[in-house]
């Protein structure tokens, strides 16, 4: 890889590094003022892990509940296969078994 490449995607760092580099930095104030708005900026951003966003939503509960994590289990093949089961049985019986109820097949 070249060394452009590596500089422009790397991520270690926030501060673009002629931002504060000392030949960059004069006494004009306008000059301290940027300086100290991009201190500012840095300072106030959220410091430590973010926290896990809590599941809303009956698919986000199901999910939580079955599929992330450490709860993946086969319990939703197993809901979408019963789910199949009584949709089809359900058209079946609307088409088909209703109407041979309590009479003879032809």
């Amino acid at each position: 890889m070249s060394a452009i490449f590596r500089r422009a995607y790397t991520t270690k760092t926030l501060i673009p590094p002629n931002v504060a580099a000392a030949t960059k930095l004069s006494s004009s104030s306008a000059k301290d003022a940027q300086i100290g708005q991009l201190v500012n900026f840095y300072k106030n951003l959220p410091k430590g892990t973010v926290e896990a966003p809590k599941p809303f939503g009956p698919w986000g509960r199901y999910k939580a509940r079955y599929i992330d994590g450490d709860n993946a289990s086969v319990t939703p093949l197993l809901h979408l296969i019963f789910g199949v089961f009584v949709v089809g049985y359900t058209i079946d019986y609307h088409f088909h078994l209703k109407h041979h109820k309590n009479v003879e097949h032809h």
